[in-house]
């Protein structure tokens, strides 16, 4: 099951930050048909409270907490061993492109 995805404008939400959240989640829904979610990181003021009434939306999730966790920006990266062959080397290398334990 994939995790979904929060989108979220700057710390304190003003109508811009809020509706330009809630466009890209609905863009991100409809054109990469992901589990996309209009999140918010703090109060929004009265101003965006009256035009979501206005036009019947929904206040967006408010999401407390973004900070990366360590299983979401780590990755595995295959290794060679003293006792392999230099060509094992350059193979992990060419397919990883990035490093070689």
């Amino acid at each position: 099951m994939r995790r979904p995805i929060y989108v979220v404008g700057h710390v304190n939400p003003d109508t811009d930050s809020i509706s330009s959240a809630i466009g890209y989640a609905w863009l991100i829904r409809e054109r990469d048909n992901l589990d996309a979610i209009a999140a918010r990181s703090g109060v929004i003021n009265k101003q965006t409270a009256w035009v979501l009434d206005y036009l019947n939306i929904e206040i967006p999730y408010l999401l407390t907490d973004a900070s990366p966790r360590f299983e979401a920006i780590a990755r595995s990266y295959d290794s060679a061993t003293p006792e392999q062959p230099l060509k094992d080397a350059w193979e992990y290398l060419a397919k990883q492109m990035v490093l070689l334990p």
